[in-house]
């Protein structure tokens, strides 16, 4: 058995920011195998995602979400999800909606395996 991590590989699903309103966003992912202590980076600077949120994982340990809060309206902000403190995956991004707006949902489909 190798014991070096396929990160990328992880994720079987997503990242998605699946509600984003003006200022807070539910990002939602799955992986493949049950996984702990997972979060996500972000911030308005792709290179330097600065801020966390911790992870919180569904009853299987394969579905997980973490929502963002204290965002500001109108604004470009990029996501990586963590496991056990290292990015995992891709950077994702999404734009907060105007203040005041309704919350929008993502029209992503996330097939349930």
């Amino acid at each position: 058995m190798s014991s070096q991590s396929s990160s990328s590989d992880s994720i079987s699903n997503g990242p998605v920011a699946e509600t984003v309103s003006d200022s807070s966003a539910l990002i939602g992912w799955a992986t493949r195998n049950a996984a702990t202590n997972t979060g996500v980076k972000y911030g308005t600077n792709r290179p330097n995602l600065s801020q966390t949120a911790q992870g919180t994982d569904g009853s299987d340990g394969k579905n997980h979400h973490a929502k963002l809060e204290g965002l500001s309206p109108n604004t470009r902000y990029y996501f990586q999800i963590t496991e056990n403190g290292q990015p995992v995956g891709g950077v994702g991004t999404f734009r907060t909606t105007a203040a005041g707006e309704q919350p929008v949902q993502s029209k992503a489909i996330i097939p349930q395996k």
